[in-house]
């Protein structure tokens, strides 16, 4: 009886410490996170997205005071309108060789000119709406209402509201078993709730140093209270 139950012992003992070294440690991630930066420079007249607050993709974030840079672009407008007119009186005198080719040709230079001065105006001033790229949060705002800011200066950090991710780093031997496709659960330290996932990709390289290899694994669905920055152990 005695020799039975230490073969027993003996024998599960390894698939407990195999049960156990398959666990490790994720950090919660978005797939879609970006940094807003302005594409000009001007003074902030109205944020419509504070930290925390959710948006839909076309929202209006952040809005400029552009009343100079409207008005440069009347301005240039009007060039353009005026090298247009130019031009075409000037063909006709061409046509009626009333002018030489070569003062044609300048008239269709200063034209082709104001043309795009007036597609540099035009953007600036559709530049001065920050406009959200897709359905998400905003993580963080750098600036204020009335502050002047430069352009390439980061007004907001806001992240995507679609599936969060996870990175995992793990032994590069479980590559052995390990495959794209495998479902893990995901223990958070925040919550304590146990969410299911997947493993979406394995990393390109092991790490020589370690012996480990970072993984990504996908939430199954949008859980809620779930957010980039926390963390937790997978369960594998």
């Amino acid at each position: 009886m005695k020799k039975v139950l230490i073969t027993i012992i003996i024998f599960l003992s390894p698939m407990f410490a195999l049960a156990e070294d398959r666990m490790a440690r994720a950090l919660v991630s978005a797939t879609e996170k970006v940094s807003i930066s302005s594409e000009i420079a001007a003074r902030v007249e109205k944020i419509n997205f504070l930290l925390g607050d959710a948006f839909k993709k076309g929202d209006i974030l952040i809005s400029f005071d552009c009343e100079l840079y409207k008005a440069q672009n009347e301005v240039i407008k009007a060039n353009y309108e005026t090298a247009k007119i130019q031009l075409e009186n000037d063909k006709q005198l061409l046509e009626m060789r009333s002018i030489g080719k070569l003062q044609y040709q300048l008239s269709v230079s200063a034209m082709n000119k104001a043309k795009a001065e007036l597609k540099i105006s035009t953007l600036n001033v559709k530049r001065c709406k920050v406009i959200a790229p897709y359905d998400g949060k905003v993580m963080d705002v750098y600036t204020s209402i009335f502050s002047t800011i430069q352009e390439r200066q980061v007004l907001m950090d806001i992240v995507g509201d679609g599936l969060l991710e996870a990175e995992i780093i793990v032994p590069s031997t479980w590559l052995k078993w390990l495959k794209t496709g495998h479902n893990v659960e995901i223990q958070i330290d925040e919550t304590g709730d146990n969410l299911k996932a997947k493993i979406i990709s394995l990393g390109a390289a092991v790490d020589a140093v370690s012996q480990t290899i970072k993984l990504k694994a996908r939430f199954n669905e949008k859980y809620g209270g779930l957010i980039p920055g926390m963390s937790g152990t997978v369960k594998f």
